[in-house]
């Protein structure tokens, strides 16, 4: 994670805090009032550094999403749609880099576990389904002796996380949150090894810091 993101985190906790000051401790009531929420999400997404062995860019880039979650109290589940994206450089003259696109649908499991006041310290689970595309999909390399065309294969791949989460409502069912979660993923790789080239399933990942904003019901 870099600075900027923790000075980041660091005013949307104290941000948080004073919206639990703010709130009060109405919220201690019902621990067993059933609930379903939908929420944005907004954030940064940065892939593990040794994805920079395979040119990937692994500063942070911006990601988007949505969840909807279930709940009884400090449980709750739900499904959540998560992209983002960054590039892959190839060092061919005269031809782009490809934009790299991921997209996850996970199912989200969640535990309170500890509140001060209003504010929920929430640890969380996911698993799902991670899809990478590439854009362009085919490039045309000058080799020299003429061209080729490369094709970009898409991957689909499993995808799980855990990480931690605050979260604090506002008025009016509205609440707000941030979390960081780090994820794994496996995928097929090959690398030139001397005069042979060499294949692997290797594991790589990312980290997320994601900011949430919500709207809950009771039922």
């Amino acid at each position: 994670m870099t600075a900027r993101c923790g000075n980041a985190f660091s005013w949307a906790g104290l941000a948080l805090a004073l919206l639990a000051w703010a709130a009060g401790p109405a919220a201690a009531a019902g621990e067993n009032i059933r609930w379903v929420s939908v929420s944005v999400l907004g954030g940064t997404a940065q892939p593990v550094s040794k994805l920079a062995d395979y040119q990937w860019d692994v500063h942070p880039h911006a990601g988007w999403g949505a969840q909807a979650l279930v709940g009884r109290g400090g449980w709750s589940v739900g499904p959540r749609l998560w992209r983002s994206g960054t590039t892959q450089a190839l060092e061919a003259p005269g031809t782009p880099d490809p934009h790299v696109s991921t997209t996850s649908l996970d199912l989200v499991a969640r535990s309170r576990l500890a509140r001060w006041r209003s504010v929920e310290c929430v640890a969380l689970a996911s698993g799902g389904w991670l899809a990478i595309r590439y854009q362009p999909d085919r490039l045309t390399l000058d080799t020299g002796a003429g061209p080729i065309e490369v094709a970009l294969g898409s991957v689909d791949t499993w995808i799980a996380g855990a990480g931690l989460a605050l979260r604090a409502p506002v008025a009016g069912g509205w609440t707000v949150g941030m979390e960081t979660e780090r994820r794994v993923y496996a995928l097929d790789t090959a690398h030139r090894s001397g005069s042979a080239v060499t294949y692997a399933r290797e594991t790589f990942g990312d980290w997320q810091m994601r900011f949430e904003l919500g709207r809950a019901w009771g039922w």
